[in-house]
């Protein structure tokens, strides 16, 4: 090690300049980065074209990390809010004391479970993720969450009912391509250099967005549905694929559960049918399903749009079916299980007999995700359902701008007897805070990477860390000492990060050292064909489950049934009348991700403003005018917004993006109307009115 404690020796430097490489934390795409500094400084930030995965690739954001790690604003000290409201600055050394003491006296009054503890996006795969989960299991407190709350777990609790896990799609051998839900060249654009070369050999393409966004125009088949009929989609393609028998017999008859139940289901779902409920044509439902069933290997991937819906789990499982019914399933170019590396694990038995936070109510969930349901946290704040939640931790999370119901969120966290907050900046959540703790950025700590879940790969690696951040702890740093304060010496034994990491990568036979020395990574094994053949699926019964009998145990269907969304013009539309508009939330914009960055001046001009999307008919309809400002409202609330026209949606829909502190999408949201499998809010299908603004 360094004297400035850098680890790693993969760097370039001269008299006055350093160029390391790093690979970037801000989302999951894990892009390459050779970073050039002088003395603390960073003066240059390149994407690294050697980097086998993103091969230079680098999005505004990266190119921006100058301007966010020296940003003026970011914190730099630990802050108490005194009694007038004021902010003071104290030690690290007294705000681990006032924790320590808080937490203490709160487990001691009303038990370790009226404290919990929120993971959100910023430690999304990141390594001290588990080492919180691990503070919590020591502490006694069932209520640990994550961003999974209402990120991706939908998915994957909806492919481990169906399968045993998620698998991850092979484009890079494929044939076709379905894209449900997910546009990679916003969300995760180092993708598109696989998914382009396999449609420049001749892959084709289908795209399921109710948006004719660049890519589904590309498209072989784009089948741009109404926002929430994920599930009556995919119940549609699979009536084409088993009415038609292009399904694959022989998988079927030995590996599936249920297909017989599966045939009755999908009789409901002739296209005709399906074209009245998704708006769909009946014959792009049709050409679509034969193109997937007779194109193989093909494989398909639900985004979060197929998750932020009420009929999420089920909608998600019905695609899983489809992809396992064709044929495409753990074969070359088809959906491939891909397994994590395995580390040296962190769990700890925890001891609290008390059901966490949603155990009740979303049992699958927390069973197949081992969190609590933070979407409900409010509830347990404010109505003390199921039992009174005292104190809470947040740690790279705005909660306030991106958890459903903002208006009863902040509620909650301005009534809560103890809130603090880990971020890089004063954050809309940080504000209602009692102490406010400043996060070290991902350079100054090192950080396990994986292409498992994003690019297919079995490829684990080490983005050392390659500067400090001084006055500042890494989460790791904060929740070890904090654990060490409250007396769990024995449960976290480790004196740095690199002594921990080592203790992580025992298994694999790696050094800190040798992934850190080595861009490519480690290679820690190979996709076999068709393991199931061997060892059956991770399911109870060793096959594909169509019907669960798990889902049955605990009251749900055990089809994938189609609900229709709790708040649709079919569903409601009584309310439809006041409200004519589907709203869907959450359309990503490049140079921000999620809540963050907009305070960020070389980021805030690409997207100055909070815009509705709004097609011209509509538009002409409402009176209102492009660059207007306007007012969207849901039955729950409102914000103002920029409206953009566009030709792209639907005249019957609106798009409105999250993240936005004054133009708030989660003031139309709601925490009460949740898939009843995960308990993921309704994001992407609710109703709506514009009205004009004054």
């Amino acid at each position: 090690m360094s004297e400035s404690g850098v680890i790693s020796r993969r760097y370039q430097a001269t008299e006055d300049t350093r160029t390391v490489q790093a690979v970037c934390a801000i989302c999951n795409g894990g892009c390459g980065m050779d970073i050039t500094f002088e003395g603390d400084a960073i003066v240059e930030i390149k994407g690294r074209k050697e980097h086998p995965a993103t091969r230079g690739y680098l999005c505004q954001k990266g190119r921006n990390l100058k301007d966010i790690f020296e940003a003026p604003d970011r914190l730099v000290h630990p802050l108490i809010k005194t009694a007038s409201g004021e902010w003071r600055e104290i030690s690290w050394d007294e705000a681990l004391d006032i924790i320590a003491e808080k937490l203490s006296e709160v487990k001691a009054k009303h038990g370790a479970e009226a404290v919990a503890v929120h993971v959100g996006q910023a430690g999304v795969r990141k390594e001290f993720t588990p080492y919180v989960q691990r503070f919590c299991a020591a502490f006694g407190t069932p209520n640990f969450s994550t961003a999974g709350s209402h990120c991706h777990i939908s998915k994957v609790i909806a492919n481990e009912l169906v399968y045993g896990a998620l698998p991850v799609p092979d484009y890079t051998h494929t044939n076709s391509i379905v894209l449900w839900g997910y546009n990679p060249q916003i969300s995760c654009p180092p993708q598109m250099f696989i998914i382009n070369e396999a449609l420049d050999r001749g892959a084709k393409l289908i795209v399921v967005d109710p948006k004719a966004t660049p890519l589904a125009r590309k498209a072989d088949v784009h089948l741009q549905l109404r926002p929430g009929t994920d599930g009556a989609l995919a119940l549609g393609l699979l009536n084409v694929v088993i009415s038609e028998n292009l399904y694959n017999k022989a998988f079927v008859e030995k590996w599936t559960v249920g297909f017989d139940e599966l045939t009755s289901l999908v009789g409901e779902y002739a296209p005709q049918r399906v074209e009245e409920i998704t708006w769909i044509p009946t014959q792009k439902t049709q050409e679509a399903a034969r193109l997937y069933a007779t194109s193989s290997p093909a494989c398909s991937y639900p985004g979060i749009a197929v998750e932020l819906q009420t009929n999420g789990v089920q909608a998600a499982r019905a695609i899983a079916i489809l992809q396992a019914i064709t044929g495409n399933l753990d074969i070359k170019g088809g959906a491939i299980f891909a397994p994590g590396a395995a580390l040296s694990s962190l769990k700890l038995t925890n001891t609290c007999s008390t059901p966490a936070i949603g155990e009740n109510r979303f049992p699958i969930f927390c069973e197949h995700n081992d969190n609590a349901q933070a979407n409900i946290y409010a509830d347990a704040i404010l109505d003390k359902t199921p039992y009174p939640l005292r104190a809470l931790i947040i740690s790279g999370s705005n909660a306030v701008i991106t958890w459903p119901n903002a208006k009863r969120l902040i509620s909650a966290l301005e009534d809560i007897e103890f809130l603090v907050v880990m971020d890089h900046f004063m954050t809309e959540t940080a504000k209602l805070a009692d102490l406010v703790l400043p996060a070290a950025s991902f350079l100054a700590r090192p950080e396990i990477w994986d292409h498992t879940s994003i690019y297919g790969a079995l490829r684990i690696g080490l983005s050392p860390k390659v500067s400090e951040d001084k006055k500042r702890m890494t989460d790791w740093q904060f929740w070890t000492a904090l654990a060490r304060r409250m007396g769990y010496n024995d449960e976290f034994p480790w004196q740095s990060e690199e002594e921990a990491l080592t203790y992580r990568l025992a298994p694999l036979g790696a050094t800190v050292y040798e992934l850190s020395d080595n861009e490519n990574g480690h290679i820690y094994g190979e996709h076999k064909e068709k393991a199931y053949e061997k060892d059956g699926f991770r399911t109870p019964s060793g096959k594909v489950e169509i019907y669960s009998k798990e889902l049955e145990k605990y009251g749900y269907d055990p089809l994938p049934v189609y609900r229709e969304p709790h708040e649709s013009p079919v569903s409601m539309p009584e309310l439809a009348r006041e409200y004519p508009l589907v709203l869907t939330t959450g359309k990503r914009m490049p140079s921000y991700h999620h809540s963050r960055y907009r305070n960020i001046a070389s980021l805030l001009k690409l997207a100055p403003d909070p815009e509705v999307e709004v097609h011209p008919e509509k538009a002409r309809e409402l009176g209102i005018n492009e660059g207007e400002r306007v007012i969207v409202e849901s039955l729950r609330g409102s914000a103002e917004f920029v409206v953009r026209l566009t030709d792209e949606i639907d005249s019957r829909v609106v798009f409105i993006p999250h993240g936005w502190e004054d133009a708030n999408a989660n003031m139309l949201t709601d925490n009460e109307i949740l898939d009843p499998i995960s308990g993921f809010p309704a994001d992407r299908a609710l109703l709506a009115k514009i009205r004009k603004k004054g």
